[in-house]
């Protein structure tokens, strides 16, 4: 055969070799327009960085002067008339006080006062003066002169960022807030200019080109880095809120970017020479070359010997198949082509074999289990044999048997056709033997098989608290019942066996389950039968007053199915050992009937309300003649007065879950979004409100909120192209960590997996 294989990979990392080779060709002609790219991004990402920590800073100082324009302290020393008092003397002395702890607050501004305009007179964080000594305190050292100092804070402004002279920039308010047509006084805030001149200068743009603050009105604030020809920059192509462009400087081209604040319309631009990236550039250059050098004289040489090396495996491999193989060698075009026909066929043949076994091992294990629950299989070690044949493992020696009766199950196949009926059957066996191995499985051991048109369940009990047990079959069985008929509408009686401590009590385990799955006639069928509660013996009427209490309860709260669960549970426990008479049954449901219209005085009705349905139901109950028809018209009635509780509460609860949700949606972004948030938002107590959007949502507030939120990550991840970081954000998580947690959570991907649609 011809070394077709080697000759192929040999190629193949010939051309692999080439592509890095014409790679950097490429990119060596590229790198200065993406380097220039990058820079432009890497400078607005800088400002952007930039007008956000100043942006934060004067939303604090704007806070700041808020909070003082409503301090009660500031109120009231404006109001005053008369500021000569002993007593205005003390208040000035108090609000002294209040404006120097929120000078103090703040380290961006280096001082402030509050000049009164028709008094000519400011309050500053260590006395009052009048307003040439003002002046003269806070402005003697600047360009402005006194009136034009007087000119501006006799104005009226909004929160303004002003700047007076050529250095000192102020915050301005008019005072009060609440009549700013008329203020009566300006607080004037002094910005620590130093400290803000020193924040630009550390920025790296500053230290490579020059980075400026210019207002509305393009007129430079400050500056840093390289100031000799600010003057030579076009301002007039600062137009839109952010961007970039080059231009000719005096010492070469540079590229100027800006972005612009939404707090007080000043513009943030850094100016970087080419030169910058043009040696970056050449630096990639040198580089490529190496690089070059080193793909043609170290890997052409490193790719023929790794073609050498790598062959060698395949050689051997082919020199070991078969001489029934090899003679067939000469129609076969290549080594791989060999190999992949001989493990082909092999695999086949062993997927064929392993199913053949694996099929008759769940027949012969199905068969097994049932001679088991039979007892109708030998004892002591030549059981322990047949059970590990058949991979039956067990971790106690508690067991316990769940056996289900299926009843009518056409409405799964409605429309379907008539079918084969055994096939039918097979599956409506597998739908109850898969959920409820499943719903079993979480905490104990099962196994299960078909017994005389039955599924039976046999559950090695994990544990040493039978009772707990005992009440988890239960609500298991009750599970199963519920998602089986609810979903695939199979109707389901369950008998349960009580728990036997050894393998030998398996069989009675069985029979007991199977005694209890028989006095479904008694009680009727879709039932959940314990085999503790058909043995216990009755003489009397079992009607305790704390089931009465909780009934009244669930009727009071509209509560259907759960009232429901209690008078089924009241009339199985009645009926379970069978010797419940007619007449017997007849009390137990006029005692139901009796509790039921008890609840219904509580509630706050009129004289006419629900007398025709109470009416109708004495009648009905004295011509029922058996447990099913009297139990069926109490469901009826209970049906009735759930109803009306239930329409009595969603008019009182639909508009405060309309507002609860829409907020909740409109809010998602909020990383403070929480129970307690929304409690004070509409005034209601937290708990409430809690079990509220459990009920209204059927979700707890956590789960809705994280739903919506993934949700709308969702959508963003399809709509947009912004980062998982980005994403986590908009969505309100506070880091990508407990994103990507909650996504998988409740998506079973994380969110990079989504976004390649995996």
């Amino acid at each position: 055969m011809k070394r077709s294989v080697f000759l192929f990979w040999l190629y193949s990392n010939l051309t692999i070799l080439c592509i890095p080779i014409v790679i950097t060709m490429v990119v060596l002609f590229q790198s200065q327009h993406l380097l220039s790219s990058e820079v432009t991004r890497s400078n607005e990402a800088l400002l952007n960085q930039v007008k956000q920590s100043f942006d934060n800073q004067f939303k604090d100082i704007k806070r700041m002067g808020l909070q003082l324009s409503l301090d009660p302290k500031v109120t009231k020393f404006i109001n005053q008339t008369d500021f000569s008092t002993p007593e205005v003397k003390l208040d000035t002395l108090e609000l002294i006080t209040s404006l120097r702890s929120y000078g103090a607050s703040n380290g961006d501004i280096t001082d402030l006062y509050m000049y009164m305009k028709t008094e000519q007179i400011g309050v500053s964080t260590s006395a009052m003066n009048e307003a040439d000594l003002l002046f003269q305190l806070f402005h003697g050292d600047s360009e402005m002169t006194m009136a034009q100092w007087q000119e501006a804070v006799n104005k009226t402004y909004f929160g303004n960022f002003v700047k007076f002279g050529n250095s000192d920039m102020v915050y301005l308010q008019s005072l009060p807030i609440q009549n700013m047509n008329d203020a009566k006084a300006t607080l004037v805030v002094l910005l620590n200019m130093e400290r803000l001149k020193a924040a630009i200068a550390n920025i790296q743009l500053a230290q490579s080109g020059s980075v400026l603050i210019i207002d509305s009105n393009n007129q430079l604030l400050t500056a840093a880095g390289e100031t000799s020809h600010l003057s030579d920059i076009d301002y007039g192509r600062l137009t839109s809120t952010e961007g970039s462009f080059q231009q000719k400087w005096e010492q070469g081209e540079v590229t100027v970017s800006y972005v612009s604040s939404m707090e007080n319309a000043w513009k943030y631009v850094a100016i970087v020479p080419s030169k910058v990236y043009s040696a970056k550039v050449g630096q990639l250059r040198d580089w490529i070359y190496a690089g070059l050098f080193l793909c043609i004289f170290v890997g052409g040489p490193m790719s023929i010997w790794l073609t050498k090396r790598h062959y060698m495996p395949i050689r051997r491999m082919v020199d070991m198949i078969s001489p029934k193989v090899k003679s067939n060698l000469a129609g076969i075009g290549n080594e791989f082509s060999l190999l992949q026909s001989f493990m082909t066929e092999n695999a086949a043949f062993q997927d064929s074999a392993n199913r053949t076994i694996r099929l008759q091992q769940d027949v012969l294990r199905s068969h097994f289990l049932a001679r088991l629950l039979k007892g109708r299989v030998e004892s002591g070690s030549a059981l322990a044999q047949s059970m590990a044949s058949f991979e039956l493992r067990f971790a106690t020696n508690k067991f316990a048997i769940l056996l289900f009766h299926i009843g009518d199950y056409a409405d799964l196949f409605k429309g379907s056709g008539p079918g084969d009926a055994e096939s039918r059957l097979q599956y409506v066996y597998y739908i109850v033997t898969n959920i409820t191995e499943e719903l079993i499985g979480r905490k104990h051991s099962v196994y299960s098989t078909e017994v005389e048109g039955m599924v039976a369940f046999l559950v090695n009990i994990q544990g040493d608290d039978e009772v707990t047990a005992k009440q988890e079959l239960i609500e298991v069985a009750h599970e199963a019942q519920t998602i089986i008929q609810g979903k695939f509408y199979i109707q389901l009686t369950i008998g349960i066996s009580d728990i036997h401590p050894s393998v030998t009590g398996i069989p009675h385990g069985f029979e007991e389950a199977l005694e209890a799955l028989e006095y479904k006639f008694v009680i009727g069928p879709s039932q959940i039968i314990p085999y503790e509660r058909i043995k216990r013996p009755k003489n009397e009427l079992y009607y305790p007053l704390d089931t009465e209490r909780k009934l009244i309860n669930h009727i009071k709260t509209g509560q259907y199915e759960e009232a429901m669960d209690a008078v089924s549970e009241l009339i199985v426990t009645n009926v379970s050992d069978g010797t419940l008479s007619l007449q017997l049954g007849k009390l137990l449901m006029f005692e139901l009937i009796g509790t039921i219209l008890k609840a219904i005085e509580h509630f706050q009705q009129g004289p006419n309300e629900l007398a025709v349905e109470k009416t109708v139901l004495i009648k009905q109950l004295t011509q029922c003649e058996s447990f099913a028809e009297i139990e069926d018209e109490i469901y009826k009635f209970l049906k009735i007065v759930c109803d009306y509780v239930d329409s009595k509460k969603k008019s009182h609860n639909t508009n405060l879950k309309d507002q609860v949700l829409t907020y909740i949606d409109e809010h998602l972004a909020d990383m403070e979004l929480s129970l307690t948030s929304l409690s004070l938002k509409f005034e209601v107590n937290a708990p409430y409100l809690s079990s509220f959007i459990k009920e209204q949502s059927g979700e707890t507030f956590i789960d809705y909120v994280n739903k919506q939120r993934v949700r709308l990550a969702k959508k963003l991840m399809t709509d947009t192209d912004d980062t998982i970081n980005d994403i986590t954000q908009k969505v309100g998580f506070t880091n990508s960590n407990t994103f990507i947690r909650v996504f998988k959570r409740y998506e079973g991907i994380t969110p990079g997996q989504f976004r390649k649609g995996e």
